[in-house]
């Protein structure tokens, strides 16, 4: 008896028949059978999309890693990039003042010691480098070779995390050391450059008494430019180390350029022993005892004692000039010249350029003179002055 309104379970058995030349075939396929199909299907269809959903969530992570990895490489970088700036500007500080006169205040072999010692450490951490090529990352031929590509993405990651934190220290020891030097470069200067203006102040008192001024900023060796200075030397990120580089090469480039000026100011005594036999400005005459001026200082000394230029210049007269007897006049540029008259011999002929501290003569009694001596003018912009502020400023 058939009761059509009552439906059959799930996996009831079933039949299936094959019909082929005329003969049917029929297969049974029980319940059980049916529930482990099933059961095996469910299986195999989630094991398919964890899967695929696990390649593609690795390849993001890959992704997400070669970024982090080309962003912790542009960081070591940078890092590099600032280690070799910083040693380059300790380097070049060393020529910024004379390194005899650097000796008594700063230890020089000691700060080239630490930044060779510390770009040794560098050199070591960037042969040790051990990069993980691109065109291997992106081969992501199974899920197990992108999950080992994506550990050896991370893996040298960590690694350069390593190497940065390293070279940040090194880097920060530098900049330490490079602000010391750079505090200890300022001080010098300031030290120099306050010799330079206490002899330009000193000679200047002579000068002013003819109405005259030597500025040392108008004179013809400075350049008709400006502008904000900005120093030939490769900036780091530290913003204090490069303002205080700044104001540091800055202040060197004027002593720089005052110590230029000061090569064509004759300041010092062209012959090294002698007594002031004769003063500048009004005089008795030696010969006839009337009042006269003397435009010089008359420089007592023996004969024969080396003559010396005490600025460099080119020599404008040699020979003989009456009352002078020999004579050698330099001009130094500036305004400034300088005359030795009396000499006994000279070393130099017109035309010839002299460099700070040659010597020009020896001091003789030619000419219109009472014993040997040296007379020495110092003009200023045709002006005569007191040589004997020029004598005693020092520097």
């Amino acid at each position: 008896m058939v009761h059509y309104g009552r439906r059959s379970p799930l996996f009831s058995d079933k039949e299936i028949i094959f019909r082929s030349g005329g003969r049917a075939k029929v297969f049974n396929i029980s319940s059980r059978v049916q529930m482990f199909l099933m059961v095996l299907l469910i299986i195999i269809g989630g094991w398919s999309a964890y899967s695929y959903y696990l390649y593609n969530k690795s390849d993001q992570i890959i992704s997400f890693k070669n970024r982090e990895l080309d962003e912790t490489r542009d960081a070591y970088v940078d890092l590099m990039t600032d280690f070799v700036a910083i040693h380059r500007n300790i380097s070049s500080m060393f020529t910024l003042i004379d390194e005899e006169q650097l000796q008594d205040e700063l230890n020089i072999s000691r700060y080239k010691q630490q930044a060779q010692v510390v770009e040794e450490k560098i050199r070591r951490i960037a042969d040790k480098k051990d990069w993980v090529k691109t065109d291997e990352l992106e081969e992501k031929t199974t899920l197990r070779d992108a999950l080992l590509q994506r550990d050896r993405a991370v893996s040298e990651r960590n690694k350069l995390l390593d190497k940065i934190e390293v070279l940040e220290d090194n880097i920060q020891r530098l900049e330490m050391a490079e602000m010391e030097i750079l505090n200890r470069v300022g001080r010098l200067s300031d030290k120099e450059m306050s010799k330079i203006k206490e002899a330009i102040s000193a000679i200047n008192k002579s000068i002013k008494k003819q109405n005259k001024y030597f500025n040392p900023l108008a004179n013809s060796k400075k350049d008709s430019a400006g502008g904000a200075y900005e120093p030939d030397i490769p900036a780091v990120k530290n913003n204090e180390l490069n303002k205080k580089m700044q104001d540091v090469f800055a202040q060197v480039d004027d002593l720089g350029y005052y110590r230029e000026v000061m090569k064509s100011v004759p300041i010092g005594k062209p012959v090294w022993s002698y007594w002031l036999s004769s003063s500048f400005g009004h005089r008795s005459d030696p010969f006839n005892k009337k009042s006269a001026r003397h435009k010089g200082v008359d420089l007592a000394s023996n004969k024969g004692n080396k003559v010396k230029t005490m600025a460099q210049g080119k020599v404008t007269r040699s020979g003989w000039n009456g009352g002078y007897g020999n004579m050698i006049e330099i001009d130094h540029g500036n305004g400034f010249k300088t005359r030795y008259a009396h000499l006994n011999k000279s070393y130099v002929k017109k035309g010839e350029y002299v460099k700070l501290g040659d010597t020009i003569g020896e001091v003789g009694s030619t000419g219109r003179s009472t014993g040997p001596h040296l007379h020495y003018e110092v003009i200023y912009n045709g002006t005569q002055v007191d040589p004997m502020a020029f004598i005693k400023a020092q520097l």
